[in-house]
């Protein structure tokens, strides 16, 4: 059985990536910060890859030598923990930059929107486990939640696809997988998260709260607003807690602790963070709900 894992930011995605590899399962993360990109993860052949397309409309592809045989899990999660400037000399490479190292040729050259790169799609479905695979669909290169355009659960739900795909083989490829939309339940957890690790914060404290309880709302609507997509196309899926779901779930005989990988991420500057417990508790008041039932 081969996985995909429907979450947000915030929503346990390097929790995931880390089993997956520490139980020696292939990743394919399709997703960009310069652009939209995949980069596999490969433990059996001990490569990591990364896909994309240039300037000029070509596929490109490259790959290093990554060993995965002798990852220290507990030290790479613990620089995980630290901020970027900090952790990018890391001894452990899975937690360089968060895992989100790339090679200079890609971060150069390369197309933000590539409508050709589900040509290559095939080797992005032989991996075990999938993240982001809504792009799969042609979900992909919509505006943050803050700010105006058309964003992701609006997207979803009225069927607007940007990204050109084959949907035809993906529709089929998805079924033959373990389709698993995450959810959480416990929200002001999560919210913690959001305020420590889910935007930059300025000068002006009140810009900060907004956009991230802007970006928090659009989170909390993803599971429902993804469950409406796959269910357009029949593709099967099942719902997952972050809180409280059996990690059976994903095959894994090996997994990290629940909330082994809390606090990775985090933006927000130490100095700050005696502020975090007060925007939590005024979020829960303004925003106790988005839909009747989330999930």
């Amino acid at each position: 059985m081969k996985y995909c894992y429907y979450s947000t930011d915030r929503g346990g995605r390097l929790h995931y990536q880390n089993s997956a590899l520490m139980n020696g399962k292939s990743v394919a993360r399709i997703q960009g910060n310069c652009g939209l990109f995949c980069t596999i993860f490969m433990p059996k052949n001990n490569t990591r890859q990364w896909y994309w397309v240039d300037n000029n409309n070509n596929i490109k592809h490259t790959s290093e030598h990554r060993r995965y045989n002798n990852i220290d899990w507990i030290g790479t999660i613990k620089d995980h923990k630290k901020r970027t400037k900090d952790n990018i000399s890391s001894k452990h490479w899975l937690a360089r930059k968060y895992s989100w190292v790339q090679p200079k040729e890609l971060e150069d050259d390369i197309i933000y929107q590539p409508h050709n790169l589900y040509e290559v799609f095939d080797k992005f479905f032989e991996c075990d486990y999938i993240l982001h695979p809504e792009v799969l669909l042609g979900y992909h290169g919509y505006t943050k939640p803050d700010r105006e355009g058309l964003n992701m659960s609006d997207a979803l739900q009225q069927d607007i696809r940007y990204l050109t795909v084959d949907l035809d083989y993906s529709i089929d490829q998805l079924r033959k997988r373990k389709n698993i939309v995450v959810y959480k339940e416990d929200i002001r957890h999560w919210a913690r998260s959001w305020f420590l690790g889910g935007g930059q914060v300025g000068d002006d404290y009140e810009v900060y709260y907004n956009m991230i309880a802007c970006r928090l709302n659009e989170a909390r609507r993803y599971p429902m607003s993804i469950q409406i997509a796959l269910d357009r196309y029949n593709i099967p899926y099942e719902t997952w807690s972050l809180d409280s779901g059996d990690y059976n779930i994903f095959g894994f005989d090996n997994d990290l602790s629940r909330y082994e990988t809390e606090g990775s991420d985090s933006i927000l500057k130490e100095h700050l963070h005696h502020m975090v417990d007060g925007w939590v508790d005024r979020y829960i008041s303004e925003y106790p709900s988005i839909y009747r039932h989330e999930i």
